[in-house]
């Protein structure tokens, strides 16, 4: 039934469900109209229906306005706000110290889909508004939108949605803050006869059920379909990016159910995504053409030069549910071999499948399928893997990418399995990929084979191939498997009919072997089996995995029988070790696991140690390593390895090495001694030790290092003004000499920056940087002191951060609330290993943004900001 409304009646509804005055949104309708808001059109019968648009326009202005004549400027100011943070306390004062991430989860946070476009707040309500037309968009509207708030007293606005973080269902909200160059209310701005008090205002909520209810009562354009947006939710996600498939209408149902399924999946999938993940995120793995995230798991007890198996999930799925419900992260526990699990991102596609059939991402050495590579070799780099042994696996759009991999790089590969896939290159395009999953391409094996011999230079040999499928399968046609069959006999040469046949846990499976006997090629028909992977859920060896959508017990183990195939299934591996028995550290414990807190370097090798020694107590032969270090740094000659403390009478400096040595282990609270306890605070290096600063103080103990005359020296910092001869450029920062709060006197780094006052607001930013270059597993060291103050609102901010390769790798920040370091505070260990063995740009950076006329201010001192390397120590 159609229940919109005409303009004025509309306002008078709005008006009753805002709990409103009916003449006060009459009299906000006529301000629409004469400023030029709205068209002009005639009363009663004849005039216009209110649409999306112009209920969200009337109903910002009734929320944020505090006064009726306040309406048009809040409605242009408030509709042009442009999204900025998610985070599930959005609007929290709040004070963040250490490297960027620090202590939060890999997962990124979740978002509302409807939001994935990064519209402004304007747009975004008129869309959310929209949903409310029709019964699918608006159950998800429901269910997963909480509600929107405007706030008076500053021009930031939200719109909060539920979701799963942490493990716990909670309220999440996206924000939306004045863009660059932007100007808050007359009623905000003092020059406007205006006040940036925030007590004088307040924040206006509306729930989701007023905004439904809201919804219902417009109407679009005649001839103008309801708008459907990218990420609403899988059953209109689709919808939005593949209009095409309106134009099929025999695929129409099939696709409506496909989305009923999917929506389960994705239901699944984030229920899976919020409980604690086995997988480890892994940065920094190459160029990333194709925007993929890197996700792995390596068994702690893997063996040397173990396999590799790539898992390649399907569409709504991401990395953690397809491991859960495939199991195969329990069979690499059980038979030693290492995982790597590639995850689509929603802004790829918006039913988060691999875009398989768009050619930007299906050739070698382009997009996704690149990707994947890079991933691959930094797997193989990182935990010394066989690439002789390298297999990929995936289900439905994974198991088309699947294809794409073995077609595209070949040589990579020594085997791949396909579930519920579709040959390569059986599309080109979106209206391609729906004809090839639906009805199913037909192809002469010849065709076939060329489409994958064309993919690269490779000749052979190729990868042996698995193919499964459910004869029951209604979203992906059976006959796709008989292709893949087609294609893969024909590129490995082999004849059309299978030469085994035979039935495995009640399914068919046939074999095509090769002139010497060796399975090559194996098909697998699921009986009965609709969409999805075979599992066969328990404790068993040929047991693993969890019976959930796209993931139905069928008796058998698509995952243990493909590894079977793959020869990767051996002698168990998951059983307890003896107590007395020594292993190498866990790979759990490496660098990349963010859950243990990594920073990315390679272990230092223990060496026995007793009594008194700092070995003793931490494991580590600390004199051992300061004694390198020195070395490294040129300071001191290697010692004999047959006689680790025989003293180096060669040394440059002439140093007492055993003295330095044990005065620095005393300093920090190493080694029992005469000397107090440093109060030196401890950085973030290993075992919280700040290395560079221990040498340093056993240099200074050895009477070989002056720091009050060194600071000066260091860097080649200048004695004039400015930052004339310190090696730093920028604006904002200067090199102050001999402060009465200098750190150990001599000049040191200040830079300052405001927002709020005479030079406006918005986000003001001062940066200085210098180039440098780094060795092997370089570290970052510095001291500093701190003042920030953002207490203007809850939105405001400030803060400092430093950056390599514009990349952040240490910051503090303040929102809504002030934050001061009265002492110098040490920082140490800040890990730069990606940034290992080349010329980086190192820059500082102070921001404070403000969105009223209130000051924000950031101020920060910096001195001894040095970068440690395998080789030497650098003061920067």
């Amino acid at each position: 039934m159609n229940t919109a409304l005409r303009r004025y009646e509309f306002s008078e509804r709005l008006a009753d469900i805002l709990g409103e005055s009916r003449r006060d949104l009459r009299f906000r309708v006529t301000l629409l109209v004469t400023e030029g808001l709205e068209a002009p059109g005639p009363r009663g019968r004849g005039a216009p229906l209110a649409t999306p648009q112009y209920a969200a326009n009337l109903l910002i202005g009734s929320m944020a306005a505090p006064q009726q004549s306040d309406t048009v400027e809040a409605i242009r100011c408030y509709s042009q706000l442009t999204p900025t943070a998610t985070a599930a306390d959005a609007g929290t004062p709040k004070v963040c110290l250490g490297s960027p991430g620090e202590g939060a989860s890999a997962q990124p946070l979740p978002q509302l889909p409807v939001l994935s476009e990064r519209l402004r707040f304007g747009e975004t309500l008129t869309r959310l508004i929209d949903m409310a037309h029709t019964a699918p968009s608006r159950d998800t509207l429901v269910r997963e939108l909480f509600g929107i708030w405007v706030n008076r007293g500053c021009p930031v606005a939200g719109v909060q949605f539920g979701a799963w973080v942490n493990g716990q269902r909670t309220i999440v909200t996206q924000r939306f803050e004045l863009p660059d160059g932007g100007q808050p209310p007359a009623w905000l701005d003092p020059a406007r006869g205006g006040s940036a008090d925030p007590g004088l205002f307040h924040t206006v909520f509306l729930p989701v059920r007023k905004l439904v209810e809201i919804g219902m009562l417009t109407a679009v354009p005649h001839g103008r379909r309801s708008i459907v947006l990218k990420k609403v939710g899988p059953k209109l996600a689709a919808l939005a990016n593949m209009t095409k498939l309106a134009h099929q209408p025999h695929f129409q149902r099939r696709w409506e159910q496909l989305l009923s399924t999917l929506d389960s999946v994705k239901t699944w999938s984030d229920q899976v995504d919020s409980e604690q993940s086995r997988l480890v995120l892994k940065r920094d793995f190459g160029s990333n053409p194709g925007e993929l995230a890197m996700y792995a798991y390596v068994p702690e007890r893997l063996p040397p030069s173990a396999p590799l198996v790539v898992v390649l999930h399907g569409c709504t799925q991401s990395a953690a549910s397809f491991d859960k419900g495939s199991g195969w992260s329990t069979l690499a526990d059980r038979y030693g071999f290492a995982l790597l699990l590639p995850q689509q991102n929603w802004k790829n596609n918006p039913l988060r499948c691999f875009n398989w059939f768009r050619q930007e991402h299906i050739a070698r050495d382009r997009g996704e399928a690149f990707s994947i590579r890079q991933m691959i070799d930094r797997m193989v780099a990182d935990h010394g893997l066989d690439r002789q042994r390298v297999f990929v696996t995936g289900l439905s759009s994974g198991g088309a990418m699947t294809a794409v991999m073995l077609a595209t790089y070949p040589e990579v590969f020594a085997g791949g399995a396909i579930l519920a896939g579709v040959p390569y290159r059986a599309a080109n395009g979106v209206q391609d990929a729906f004809e090839s999953i639906f009805q199913g391409p037909s192809r002469s094996p010849a065709e076939w084979g060329e489409l994958v011999r064309a993919a690269s230079s490779h000749r052979g040999p190729w990868p042996k191939v698995s193919v499964w499928h459910g004869d029951a399968d209604k979203t992906v046609k059976s006959t796709n498997a008989e292709e893949i069959v087609k294609q893969w006999a024909d590129v490995h040469g082999l004849p059309a009919a299978h030469t085994i046949d035979m039935r495995i846990d009640g399914h068919r499976r046939r074999v095509w072997q090769n002139a010497a006997g060796e399975d090559i090629l194996e098909s697998y028909t699921i009986s009965g089996m609709a969409h999805g992977a075979a599992v066969d859920p328990g404790d068993e060896s040929h047991q693993c995995g969890t019976a959930a959508p796209f993931f139905n017990a069928a008796g058998i183990s698509s995952s243990y029988r493909i590894a079977s195939f793959w020869g990767l299934v051996g002698t168990r591996l998951d059983i307890p070790a003896a107590a007395d028995e020594t292993h190498e550290t866990p790979r759990a414990e490496r660098a990349d696991d963010p859950a243990r807190g990594g920073g990315g370097r390679a272990g230092t090798g223990a060496r026995q140690g007793s009594g008194d020694s700092a070995s003793g107590q931490r494991g580590l032969d600390i004199e051992g390593i300061i004694a390198k270090s020195l070395e490294m740094a040129g300071l001191l000659k290697g010692r004999s390895g047959s006689d680790s403390h025989a003293r180096d009478e060669a040394s440059p400096l002439g140093l007492d090495v055993h003295k330095i040595v044990a005065t620095s282990l005393e300093a920090a609270g190493l080694l029992k001694g005469g000397a107090k306890e440093s109060a030196r605070p401890r950085g973030a290096a290993p075992l919280g030790l700040d290395v560079p600063g221990i040498i340093a103080t056993a240099l200074e103990a050895a009477g070989v290092l002056d720091r009050s005359r060194a600071g000066a020296a260091r860097g080649g910092r200048s004695q004039g003004g400015g930052l004339a001869g310190s090696g730093w450029e920028g604006e904002g920062w200067e090199l102050l000499h001999d402060g009465p709060h200098a750190f150990r006197g001599g000049p040191m780094l200040h830079g300052q920056v405001t927002s709020g006052d005479a030079g406006g607001i918005g986000r003001k930013v001062c940066v200085v940087s210098k180039r440098t270059m780094l060795g092997a597993r370089p570290e970052l060291s510095y001291v500093r002191r701190i003042s920030l103050s953002a207490a203007a609102n809850p939105y405001t901010s400030a803060s400092f951060r430093i950056l390599v390769d514009g990349i952040p790798v240490d910051e503090v920040s303040a929102v809504g609330m002030d934050y001061a370091e009265t002492e110098w505070t040490r920082r140490a260990g800040i890990d730069l290993g990606q940034f290992a063995d080349r010329t980086v740009t190192l820059t500082l950076e102070v921001t404070a943004a403000s969105n009223v006329q209130s000051a924000v201010c950031a101020k920060v001192w910096l001195d001894e900001i040095a970068v440690s390397t395998a080789t030497a120590m650098e003061q920067v």
